[in-house]
């Protein structure tokens, strides 16, 4: 009678047991994992002033407007839905005025930016200097932008952005891949 009761016992201490209602757990919002691929590059080499070598997963359109200058591109990367803006100037003696502006559309950014690094770029051999701007912060509109020069006759500048509004969490990979090809434009940049 002892082991029939321990065995009811038993099975009915494993009913309970297993019965019990599971409890969910929700899960935190995530973004889609963004698979990146190797950085591969392309000259630019045209009857523009300049020339650099982009990636190969954009393409380089000009812009046409009569409003703005030769030479101004856009760099569009269609797979991640951004632009790089892209101005050139010939400088006669308003060089201390576009640093200036470019300084100002940094500036803009600093309500929503956590942080702003600059990085100074000086080639002396290629007569290449300029600034970089990493712009870090969640919601800002343009995460990198820089500007270079040769202090004479030309004046290049070029910014980050995307055809949406600004979440730099989810889009950080994205950002830091674009980044990096900006980097290597700026290392691969001369004056013709």
């Amino acid at each position: 009678m002892k082991q029939l009761l321990s065995g009811v016992g038993l099975i009915l201490l494993l009913t309970f047991v297993a019965c019990r209602e599971e409890v969910h757990t929700p899960r935190p919002i995530a973004y889609y994992r963004i698979e990146l691929p190797d950085h591969s590059y392309r000259l630019f080499d045209t009857l523009y002033p300049y020339q650099f070598e982009y990636s190969k997963l954009s393409y380089i359109t000009a812009v046409k407007n009569p409003d703005h200058e030769p030479y101004w591109i856009n760099i569009v990367y269609p797979s991640f839905n951004a632009n790089l803006f892209v101005s050139y100037k010939k400088v006669s003696t308003n060089i201390d005025t576009l640093i200036n502006d470019s300084k100002s559309f940094v500036s803009a950014q600093i309500q929503k930016a956590d942080d702003i690094i600059e990085y100074h770029i000086y080639d002396s051999l290629l007569n290449v200097y300029g600034i970089s701007y990493d712009i870090q912060g969640t919601n800002v509109a343009c995460p990198y932008q820089f500007w270079l020069t040769d202090n004479k006759s030309h004046f290049f500048r070029a910014s980050l952005y995307f055809n949406h509004t600004p979440n730099n969490d989810s889009a950080a990979p994205v950002i830091d891949y674009i980044k990096k090809d900006m980097m290597h434009l700026i290392e691969t940049f001369s004056w013709k």
